[in-house]
């Protein structure tokens, strides 16, 4: 168990907190590793039915195509979950102590917000879809069924964003996820140093002494 586990797990809550984290990440690996092997084998079978047989699979592309915004939905929920999302941090990254974490806890609430509130227009669309009936002209699955991970991914996407905020106002340290520490300032620093140091030793003793 990791230290930060080991702080949480000493009361409920954070048990709680623990146990939904973890849940979340096997609804998202179970989802995102199921779409890329069907994509994976439909993509397979339509290559080799195309070169073997003449004749390739009707309804590769509309497949491929559902599973591509699954893969890209539910692949930001994932991204949340690691802190590994696009950031745009110019100004972020300059800030320090209170400011940088209160500036965490802005953009993290403010971006499970901005989820919640797609996740909710992702749910009316597919009532709207759902209700045109409309369906894919290979196999006649109706779009709605398709598309029915995304406004999940979008919801699971704001619920991680909603985690790390509440870890960042429950915790001293600042984390870029509900798990993971925001480490990588301490570590651009240690490498500044070091190179620091290695440009000092580098120099001419003689031509210091001049």
């Amino acid at each position: 168990m990791s230290q930060t586990q080991g702080k949480l797990s000493r009361s409920l809550p954070g048990r709680a907190l623990i146990r939904l984290d973890w849940l979340i990440g096997w609804v998202e690996n179970i989802i995102l590793s199921g779409a890329i092997l069907l994509m994976a084998t439909i993509n397979i079978a339509n290559v080799l039915g195309d070169n073997l047989l003449q004749q390739g699979l009707p309804f590769a592309g509309e497949i491929n195509q559902a599973l591509l915004v699954i893969i890209t939905f539910v692949g930001v929920a994932k991204a949340a979950r690691h802190g590994r999302n696009i950031r745009m941090s110019a100004i972020y990254d300059q800030l320090k102590g209170p400011w940088r974490k209160g500036a965490n806890i802005v953009i993290t609430t403010g971006s499970a917000v901005v989820m919640f509130y797609l996740a909710y227009y992702a749910v009316i669309y597919e009532m709207q879809v759902r209700s045109i009936g409309q369906a894919t002209p290979s196999l006649g699955i109706p779009i709605w069924i398709l598309y029915l991970l995304v406004p999940i991914g979008l919801f699971l996407a704001g619920l991680q964003y909603l985690l790390t905020t509440v870890r960042n106002l429950t915790s001293k340290e600042v984390y870029r996820s509900f798990m993971e520490l925001e480490v990588y300032e301490e570590a651009d620093l240690n490498a500044a140093e070091s190179s620091e140091q290695r440009d000092d030793s580098s120099i001419d003793p003689s031509k210091e002494a001049r």
